[in-house]
C-alpha cells in the first residue's frame, strides 16, 4: 500500500467539508444539482457531470454521511483501500466490504452504502458501458467476469447484479488498481489512455480468479456451488474428485456435473486436468523433481496418463517442457 497514497485520501477534502456541514444534500451535490441548499434531493439516477465526458472516472467515496440508495447507467468498481463499508445492493442484500475487496455493479443496480468513518477509504471507478467492448477483446476465455461484463455492455436484465473479488492476496491486481488511482489523480493529457490500458490488464489478471469471486444473481445458489467447486479444485487438486464435492455439499455428481456445465466454461474435469498441469509446469520449471514425482505430486499416480496429457495440451512432452524453458 502506498503511504503516501492513503494519507492523501484520508484528508478531508472539500467536498467532504461540505457535506458534513449539509448531510441532507448528498444526492444533490452527485447528481450535478445546485449544492448544499436545503431542499431534500429526490434524483435516483447519479450519473453526474463528471462521468459524462470520459470513459472512465475514478474518484473517492465521500465519509461520515449515509449515502443514500440510487442507481447509475453505468458499470461501477468500488475498491476498498483501507478500513471496510457496509454496501446494501438493491435494497435487499447486505455487504461488508473489507480492505482489498473490489465490487463489480452492473448498470442499473441500486446500491446505499452506510456511513464510512476517517480511516475507511473506498475508491469507485465508473465505466460507461460503450467502453466495455474493448476490455472484452482482450479477455478470451469464457468466464464469469467476461460474462457480466457483456451483460454490462448489452444492457442484459437477467444476468448477475454484482460480483465481489477478494483481493488480499493478490498483489499483481492491488498493484493495478494502485495504479489506476495514481494515474488519475495525476490528471495528465494520456492519462485517459494510460487508465483504458490498466483497466484493461486489471481485467485480464481477474480472469482466471473465478474462484475468489462471490456472485450475486437470481440463480446465485446454483452459481455458489460452482465456484465452490472451483475453490475446491483450486485447494485439493491433488486429490480433488466430483464425486467427493458432490458428497461434501449433499448433491449427486451429475447434479455438479449439469450446474458446471451451465455456468462454467469448463467441466469439473477439464478444469481439474488444468489446475494440475498448470502446477506441473510450474514444478518443471521452477524444480529439479524427477517427472515422475511431479506426476505423483500433482495427482496422477500413473506417469504415462500425465505424459499424455501433457503432450496433447502442451503439443509436447514434459521433457521437453523443461529443456525448453531452461535454455
Amino acid at each position: 500500500m502506498n503511504e503516501i497514497l492513503l494519507s492523501y485520501f484520508k484528508n478531508i477534502n472539500p467536498e467532504e467539508q461540505k457535506l458534513l456541514e449539509y448531510p441532507e444534500n448528498v444526492l444533490s451535490f452527485y447528481a450535478g444539482k445546485p449544492h448544499y441548499t436545503n431542499k431534500k434531493a429526490s434524483r435516483k439516477n447519479l450519473d453526474s457531470p463528471l462521468t459524462n465526458a470520459k470513459p472512465i472516472t475514478v474518484y473517492k467515496h465521500p465519509r461520515f454521511v449515509e449515502f443514500p440508495n440510487h442507481t447509475h447507467e453505468f458499470m461501477e468498481m468500488i475498491y476498498i483501500y483501507s478500513g471496510s463499508i457496509e454496501q446494501v445492493i438493491n435494497q435487499t442484500t447486505h455487504i461488508h466490504l473489507e480492505t482489498d475487496d473490489l465490487l463489480f455493479l452492473s448498470p442499473g443496480t441500486s446500491h446505499a452504502a452506510a456511513a464510512a468513518g476517517y480511516d475507511d477509504i473506498a475508491i469507485h471507478i465508473q465505466i460507461n458501458p460503450e467502453y466495455l467492448s474493448y476490455p472484452l477483446q482482450m479477455l478470451k476465455d469464457d468466464t464469469y467476469l467476461r460474462r457480466f461484463l457483456r451483460d454490462c455492455m448489452m444492457g442484459s436484465l437477467t444476468g448477475p447484479k454484482y460480483l465481489h473479488f477478494h483481493l488480499k492476496d493478490i498483489l499483481e491486481a492491488k498493484n493495478l488498481v494502485e495504479n489506476i488511482m495514481l494515474t488519475a489523480l495525476r490528471n495528465l493529457n494520456n492519462s485517459d489512455t494510460i487508465v483504458q490500458a490498466t483497466l484493461g490488464v486489471l481485467l485480464m489478471e481477474l480472469l482466471n480468479r473465478t474462484y475468489r469471486i462471490t456472485v450475486g444473481s437470481p440463480s446465485s445458489y446454483e452459481q455458489e456451488i460452482v465456484l465452490n467447486a472451483l475453490s475446491y479444485i483450486e485447494d485439493n487438486y491433488q486429490s480433488a474428485s466430483l464425486e467427493e464435492y458432490a458428497s461434501s455439499i449433499k448433491q449427486p455428481p451429475y447434479f455438479v456435473s449439469r450446474l458446471m456445465k451451465k455456468y462454467s466454461p469448463y467441466t469439473f474435469t477439464t478444469y481439474l486436468q488444468r489446475k494440475r498441469l498448470v502446477q506441473a509446469c510450474y514444478l518443471l520449471t521452477a524444480t529439479t523433481l524427477p517427472i515422475e514425482e511431479i506426476s505423483q505430486q500433482i495427482g496422477y499416480e500413473n506417469s504415462s496418463y500425465f505424459h499424455k496429457l501433457f503432450k496433447k495440451e502442451y503439443n509436447m512432452t514434459p521433457r521437453q517442457f523443461r529443456t525448453n524453458r531452461s535454455t
